[in-house]
C-alpha cells in the first residue's frame, strides 16, 4: 500500500476553504473576486469568534500567570482572554544563599536582595545576570522578572554545571515589563544546575530590580465566585491567603482576588479561553485542530449560501444548514477530555466536579 507520507491538510490555508465552500453553492474558483473572498473571509471570522459561544473548544484553553501585588485585590487580564475556567494560587521557594553575576556592569548582587529600591542595571545590550549556587544544585521551576523600567525584554533562560556550556530551558518572545511588576515564567522541564541566568537576546540592555530563581512549586485550587457573592462580600481589603475570584466579564475583563493577598500569596495560575485568532490572508490557516476543519467548511458554505440567494434556494439552504449543525455537533461530541466524571465534597469550600 502506497500512502502520501505528509500531513499537509491538517493545516490547510484559508484559500481551500474558501473554494470548497464556494463550491459548495455553485460557485467555482474563476468566479472568485475581491468581493466574494472578502465575503467568506469575514463569514468565517464571525464563525471562529461565535464557537465561544457554543461550548469549550479543547484547543483555546491556555495557561496564564498572573502576578499579584500586596494589598491589591483587582486586575487587568489580556484582551482577548474570554474567560478564566480554573485558578490556583501558587507560592513556590526563592533559592538565594549563592553569588550573583553580571555580564555587562551594574550590581549583579541587587538582582536578588529583595529590596525593589535597588538594580542591577547593565551598561551594554544583550547582556545576561546568572546565580550559582556552589556544590548545590537547583532545578529551576519558576523564573520572576521585575524591572527596573518599562522596557521590552526577549529572554532566554539557560542553566549550566560548569559556566561554560549552557543549556536553554525556555524562551520568552519580546513583550513589555512594567516597572516594578513581577513577570513569572513556568520552566516546562526543570533540570538540575549550580548556574542558572536570564539572558537578552533581542538587543535590549537589562535593567533589573529582582529576579527570582524558584523551586517547590505548590498550587493551591481557589474556587470562583458570582458577581453577587463578591458584591456581597463584605471586607473586599482583607489580606490573607485567597481563597476565591470573581471575573468580571467585560470588553476589558478583569479579576478580582478575595481576601486581597499578602506578599507571600504572589501568583495566580490559571487555565483561559483564548479569543480565537482572525482568519486573516488567503494564505494563512484559521486557528483550529484538522477534526473541526469540515464543520468551518460547511458553516461558511452555509453562510455564503444566505449571501447568494439568486443561486441557492430555499431547500438547499436548509440542506446546507442542517449539514452546517451536524458537523459541528459531531466535532463538539469529540472535542472533550476522555476521563470518568469525579464528583467530590467539601464543606469548607462547597462542592465541584472534575
Amino acid at each position: 500500500m502506497s500512502t502520501s507520507g505528509t500531513y499537509e491538510f491538517a493545516s490547510p490555508q484559508s484559500k481551500e476553504i474558501i473554494e470548497d465552500a464556494y463550491e459548495r453553492i455553485g460557485i467555482i474558483s474563476p468566479q472568485l473576486d475581491h468581493t466574494k473572498i472578502y465575503a467568506a473571509q469575514r463569514s468565517i471570522n464571525f464563525t471562529l469568534q461565535s464557537w465561544i459561544n457554543r461550548g469549550l473548544n479543547l484547543w483555546t484553553v491556555q495557561t496564564g500567570m498572573l502576578a499579584l501585588t500586596p494589598n491589591q485585590n483587582t486586575y487587568n487580564l489580556p484582551l482577548y482572554i474570554s474567560d478564566i475556567l480554573e485558578a490556583t494560587i501558587r507560592t513556590s521557594t526563592r533559592n538565594l544563599g549563592g553569588t550573583a553575576f553580571s555580564s555587562a556592569g551594574g550590581v549583579a548582587a541587587n538582582a536578588f536582595d529583595n529590596n525593589p529600591a535597588t538594580a542591577c542595571t547593565q551598561t551594554a545590550p544583550n547582556g545576561n545576570i546568572s546565580y550559582n549556587w556552589g556544590a548545590l544544585q537547583y532545578p529551576i521551576a519558576m523564573v520572576g522578572v521585575q524591572s527596573n523600567a518599562t522596557l521590552n525584554y526577549t529572554l532566554s533562560f539557560q542553566y549550566s554545571n560548569d559556566n561554560i556550556t549552557w543549556t536553554t530551558l525556555s524562551m520568552a518572545p519580546i513583550q513589555s515589563y512594567p516597572v516594578g511588576v513581577i513577570q513569572w515564567f513556568v520552566i516546562p522541564v526543570p533540570t538540575l544546575g549550580n548556574w542558572f541566568r536570564v539572558l537578552e537576546t533581542g538587543g535590549a540592555t537589562l535593567n533589573v530590580q529582582e529576579l527570582y530563581f524558584n523551586t517547590t512549586l505548590d498550587d493551591t485550587i481557589v474556587t470562583r465566585m458570582s458577581r453577587a457573592e463578591y458584591i456581597a462580600t463584605p471586607n473586599k481589603n482583607n489580606p490573607a491567603r485567597p481563597t476565591s475570584f470573581y471575573v468580571s466579564r467585560l470588553i476589558n475583563p478583569t479579576v478580582a482576588i478575595w481576601p486581597t493577598p499578602t506578599a507571600q500569596y504572589n501568583n495566580l495560575f490559571y487555565t483561559y479561553v483564548l479569543q480565537m485568532q482572525d482568519v486573516g490572508s488567503m494564505v494563512d490557516s484559521a486557528q483550529i485542530p484538522a477534526r473541526f476543519l469540515e464543520a468551518l467548511c460547511a458553516t461558511t458554505a452555509f453562510k455564503l449560501g444566505i449571501k447568494n440567494p439568486s443561486i441557492v434556494d430555499i431547500n438547499k439552504l436548509n440542506m446546507l444548514k442542517a449539514l452546517a449543525d451536524e458537523e459541528y455537533h459531531i466535532a463538539a461530541e469529540e472535542d472533550r477530555e476522555r476521563v470518568p466524571l469525579r464528583i467530590y465534597g467539601d464543606y469548607t469550600q462547597g462542592w465541584t466536579s472534575v
